[in-house]
């Protein structure tokens, strides 16, 4: 029970450390989000960091008053979804090193997830170029950071889970 509660307080935590970062903009929706989105999948499992992922998303596109349209930014947000998704089962469950799971969660965000906006009705390949440069840097210190911390937190996380059972 304890170990459940400390999952829940985590994850409520990684949701505001989101909003947080969702305020500290890089291109319009495009800001330090999802770095909370990818600790909490590397550090709880994918679920946990798919919450954060899409909240995160949805939170910085609100604050930047939806630039590209609420439809296009719901689309977004599960793409969020399905990146922490996926980054958190394969570091929690398939056991890849966090590092190679960062690798992933980067090539995704920066360079798939944006392959929306050339199908997307008034998008095309003109949005895609002008918004691949500022998403792939913030893709980039999203991620890094994220593994970093991953990595810090890891042991002290799992001692504390050790003392609640």
């Amino acid at each position: 029970m304890k170990s459940k509660t400390l999952k829940i307080t985590l994850l409520a935590l990684f949701c505001a450390l989101s909003a947080v970062g969702a305020n500290i903009k890089i291109a319009g929706s495009i800001a330090f989000d999802s770095m909370p989105a990818f600790l909490a999948a590397m550090l709880l499992g994918g679920p946990e960091g798919a919450v954060v992922g899409a909240l995160g998303h949805l939170l910085s596109a609100v604050l930047s008053g939806f630039p590209l349209t609420l439809p296009l930014h719901l689309c977004i947000a599960a793409e969020m979804a399905l990146i922490c998704l996926v980054t958190g089962l394969l570091i929690r469950r398939g056991r890849w090193p966090v590092w190679l799971g960062a690798v992933l969660a980067f090539v995704l965000n920066a360079f798939v997830s944006p392959a929306i906006l050339l199908v997307w009705p008034g998008m095309g390949w003109g949005a895609c170029a002008a918004l691949l440069l500022p998403l792939t840097l913030a893709s980039a210190a999203n991620v890094t950071l994220a593994a970093i911390l991953a990595y810090a937190l890891k042991k002290p996380l799992a001692l504390l889970n050790r003392r609640l059972l």
